[in-house]
């Protein structure tokens, strides 16, 4: 950091190089040189070192001019996203001093630190226009100030278990993306029971009435059913899936993600589909309570929509998801993976007809047991795929494997206990 004592020889070395260098100017140098305009051959290469607006008290010790710069600068305290636990420190007095300026405050980056919380409330109290807050991970949050339901337009916060009960009082109307539940599926160590009590009673009915313009709704693992639950949560989780209808008063919704939502049942899914026209992408991914109904209904009003689809582990037959690729024409993403009702003979199907899904880029058909053949017939038609997954498929060779050499755009490949391989 710049102190007020003379720059040593190595920083003067820094300095000078700094200046000579053609590489490209950090943001929050182009920043100051537009405000002091003539002095940037001095101001960019001391600035290009410096974690701005986190070390202003440093600049404020080397010269006046440059403090004022950049604690009157709107544009260094628009974002905010610390990395160090030196910059948590601070975090307190940095919102206060950002204010109605900050917009943008990410804490992800720090999950698994200690978050000064006092300190983190009463810095928040003071940014009346925050509209995008991130603090997925941060478990150890419990509340936030009730004024941030009058700027919050994003809002995560994923895996904080303990903040999940008071969300309804820190949302408002100017929501449009909301991401809440688990932070991963894979867990080893979260508490199943525990985990069924953490969403407030009656929590979408609350946030669909509360925020009735969302457009992004991301909840994974909603109370989740395991056989350790009580006969007296039972009733009390039934209840609260029923109330997931709500959900379909939200008509301008494009994502929609209830992944493991295990009680939604088709009366629910049904009325998303034929209210939620705009819905483009839908994660429905091991809802073992959904049948055909549910999926027949998604292919009818979301044909013309719909662009990613994840219905993984699901128990939908094949007949019912031979419809949904002929009906929906636009998509991009179809994920089948373990879906115990399909096999092998889907995939062939769609491989041999060129009309079905010609756009997709990510296709999920592990364990649908995919042989040399099939893999073959998916790389001719798909040569664009970015996204496949292949596992637990016994019958696929060397042979087969050498096709993916057609696929040029591919970056992820989920090829898991190939047993021919």
């Amino acid at each position: 950091a710049v102190s007020a004592q003379a720059v040593s020889v190595p920083e003067r070395t820094k300095v000078r190089a700094a200046m000579a260098s053609p590489s490209p100017t950090p943001r929050s140098g182009l920043a100051c040189a537009a405000v002091l305009g003539g002095g940037e051959h001095v101001l960019l290469p001391v600035l290009r070192w410096l974690a701005l607006p986190w070390d202003v008290p440093d600049i404020a010790a080397v010269s006046r001019a440059w403090h004022a710069c950049v604690a009157g600068h709107a544009g260094f305290w628009v974002n905010l996203a610390p990395r160090t636990a030196l910059q948590m420190r601070g975090l307190g007095s940095i919102l206060q001093r950002a204010g109605r300026r900050l917009r943008n405050l990410d804490l992800s980056g720090i999950a698994g630190q200690a978050v000064p919380l006092q300190e983190l409330r009463r810095g928040l109290q003071c940014c009346a226009g925050l509209e995008d807050l991130n603090l997925a991970g941060c478990r150890e949050v419990a509340e936030l100030p009730a004024t941030l339901s009058k700027s919050l337009k994003k809002l995560n916060i994923r895996g904080c278990d303990l903040l999940h009960r008071s969300l309804p009082s820190f949302v408002g109307e100017q929501l449009r993306h909301l991401q809440a539940g688990w932070l991963a599926e894979m867990d080893e160590h979260r508490d199943w029971v525990a985990w069924s009590r953490v969403f407030p009673r009656g929590f979408f009915k609350k946030v669909c009435a509360q925020c009735p313009h969302l457009v992004t709704l991301r909840v994974p693992g909603y109370m989740l059913l395991s056989p350790d639950s009580t006969a007296e949560d039972m009733p009390m989780i039934m209840s609260e899936y029923r109330s997931l209808v709500q959900v379909a008063t939200l008509g301008d919704l494009r994502r929609l993600d209830l992944c493991c939502a295990q009680g939604l049942g088709n009366l629910a899914m049904t009325k998303v589909a034929a209210h939620c026209h705009r819905l483009r992408s839908l994660n429905i991914r091991a809802c073992t309570e959904l049948t055909d109904a549910a999926l027949d209904a998604i292919a009818q009003h979301l044909g013309d929509a719909l662009v990613h689809i994840n219905v993984s582990c699901c128990q939908f037959s094949e007949i019912s998801v031979r419809r949904l690729v002929t009906r929906c024409q636009h998509l991009k993403t179809l994920d089948l993976c373990y879906c115990r009702l399909l096999s092998v003979r889907f995939i062939s199907f769609l491989a041999g007809e060129q009309v079905l899904c010609p756009g997709l880029r990510m296709l999920g058909a592990g364990g649908l047991d995919v042989g040399d053949a099939e893999l073959e017939a998916l790389c001719l038609k798909y040569p664009s795929l970015e996204h496949l997954g292949i596992g637990s498929a016994k019958r696929l060779t060397d042979a087969g494997l050498r096709c993916l050499a057609r696929l040029p755009r591919l970056r992820k490949l989920s090829a898991h206990q190939l047993a021919s391989v």
